[in-house]
């Protein structure tokens, strides 16, 4: 979600779909550090972005996470939904569960890469955007519910749809 904010404020559009990834290993989750000077500088999120025209949420967040971090995934079923204002602009985000089939995340395009004990995370600052979505991860109701194998050709994952307007 590296340029979700930026890319709002120089387009006109109302509305953006935003993909997120949940990747997690060893009861810690990977979390990606935005850039100091943009919007929500130094914050902490899931790594992921804009979906953009013509992308399905898969291509975009395969794209992203690629871009930002080096990595290619696996990508399960939708794990939280929210909607998020930020001004007069609406963010739809959408968090999958992920598994990496290759690389090793590392900061391409954002300021750090992190590996975070999911029991501390509340201690982190998150975009308004994200805290519903930290909150329900701390408090255990979104279980690792998928296979940890990243060689399996499917992989299922059991989905928690949680949807709040502000």
């Amino acid at each position: 979600m590296s340029h979700l904010l930026e890319d709002m404020q120089e387009s006109d559009e109302k509305r953006f779909r935003v993909v997120a990834a949940l990747i997690r290993q060893n009861s810690k989750v990977l979390l990606t550090q935005r850039w100091p000077g943009k919007h929500l500088a130094l914050t902490w999120e899931f790594p992921g972005g804009k979906v953009e025209a013509g992308e399905s949420d898969e291509e975009a967040l395969r794209r992203e996470l690629k871009e930002e971090l080096g990595i290619e995934v696996d990508i399960g079923t939708c794990c939280f939904e929210t909607y998020h204002g930020y001004g007069s602009r609406e963010v739809h985000l959408l968090i999958y569960r992920c598994h990496i089939r290759s690389g090793t995340p590392e900061a391409i395009d954002v300021k750090a890469v992190e590996w975070a004990d999911q029991r501390a995370l509340l201690e982190r600052n998150f975009p308004p955007a994200d805290l519903p979505f930290v909150s329900e991860l701390v408090a255990g109701r979104l279980d690792d519910e998928g296979s940890s194998s990243a060689n399996e050709e499917e992989i299922e994952f059991k989905p928690a749809r949680i949807v709040r307007r502000p």
